[in-house]
């Protein structure tokens, strides 16, 4: 399937199953994370990620989000969802709903017991207790991705609109020479 599926009313459409393919990829080398999935409705973006903790255990966790802010031009590209309710966290049959909110320390030094794996993945991410944003520059091969698909079409591609519509990302992109 290509990532540019759909092409509605000069509109970009990305069907939720390309989105998973590439965080499949993303993650594919992490010891930490193993599976990681998106599932999109009318306005609400439901994200599912397992973490491996100490001796392989899992740990699930749920979250339901919807399109806050977003920049993305040739400088900034980054999207802040919602939280909508609370962080569904399930550990060995126990579920904790909880507030979610991440902070790294900005000394690799000071992370030297942490899983590595879980810390590479949340360079580009920041959360907070009611919001996620994501840092799209900061993601390994998310550039090299727009250029294969894109080409030099990325260096003047805005987005003025996103949409969250079932199974699919609609994007409403600009280009500003």
């Amino acid at each position: 399937m290509s990532m540019l599926k759909n092409l509605l009313q000069g509109n970009v459409a990305i069907h939720q199953e390309m989105i998973n393919k590439f965080l499949k990829k993303l993650i594919e080398e992490s010891n930490t994370l193993d599976k990681l999935s998106v599932t999109i409705a009318e306005g609400v973006l439901n994200l599912t990620a397992e973490i491996l903790a100490g001796l392989g255990t899992p740990i699930n966790v749920r979250v339901a989000l919807s399109i806050g802010s977003f920049t993305f031009n040739r400088h900034e590209r980054f999207v802040e969802f919602q939280v909508n309710g609370p962080v569904l966290i399930s550990l060995q049959g126990i579920e904790i709903r909880a507030r979610l909110g991440i902070n790294l320390t900005p000394d690799p030094a000071e992370r030297s017991g942490a899983l590595s794996g879980l810390v590479h993945a949340l360079q580009y991410l920041e959360i907070k207790e009611d919001k996620i944003t994501v840092n799209f520059n900061r993601i390994p091969g998310f550039n090299n991705l727009l250029q294969k698909k894109l080409g030099f079409l990325l260096n003047y591609l805005e987005i003025t609109k996103l949409e969250l519509i079932e199974e699919m990302l609609i994007i409403h992109p600009s280009m500003k020479f």
